[in-house]
């Protein structure tokens, strides 16, 4: 959590060097020189440039809890992390065109959905999420947060949202359907 002047200047100073450079290419050096900050200050606020990453990105995408609270439904709070990455597309097309960077990310999102839901999410929902922000990133930010949020929940594995009974249930209403019913929905 970046919550000091500090930290701020730290993070700010990763932001423009990310303007100029992949994620992997940045060292910790340039970050501190770029902060004008003593590396034993970095060191103090950060274990190493992926916490930083990941930081920034967990800030970024709990902005959701000051707009929504703790009551916000999934849709909600998930167009609002969507909004703030097309909000700041130029960040997040250097971070979901960077595989150390990309992992950073995807530690944020966990680390979020864990806090506010109590799971960290599963692993197939984690690849989800990250193959479509990729894809999303991939056609410059072009696609609406609707059809991103549309796609991505679309896609995620049923065992990773629906537990027990919940997904028992939509097992069976599937299985029920008939050859016309698949049919129907083929042709529409």
């Amino acid at each position: 959590m970046i919550d000091s002047p500090m930290k701020q200047r730290i993070a700010e100073a990763l932001k423009s060097l990310m303007k100029q450079k992949i994620f992997s290419e940045i060292r910790v050096k340039g970050i501190v020189d770029a902060a004008g900050v003593s590396s034993m200050s970095f060191y103090r606020s950060f274990s190493d440039k992926y916490e930083l990453l990941e930081s920034i990105c967990y800030d970024d995408l709990m902005l959701f809890t000051k707009i929504y609270g703790s009551k916000a439904e999934l849709r909600s709070f998930t167009v609002c992390m969507l909004s703030t990455i097309q909000n700041h597309s130029e960040f997040y097309g250097k971070i979901f065109d960077d595989s150390d960077a990309i992992d950073s990310f995807i530690r944020a999102l966990s680390r979020v959905s864990e806090e506010t839901t109590g799971t960290q999410g599963s692993a197939a929902m984690l690849v989800t999420c990250k193959e479509t922000l990729r894809k999303w990133a991939e056609g410059d930010f072009k696609m609406s947060v609707d059809e991103v949020y549309t796609e991505w929940i679309s896609t995620l594995p049923l065992r990773s949202v629906l537990k027990g009974d919940e997904l028992a249930e939509v097992i069976r209403r599937f299985e029920a359907n008939t050859i016309e019913d698949f049919r129907r929905h083929v042709t529409k």
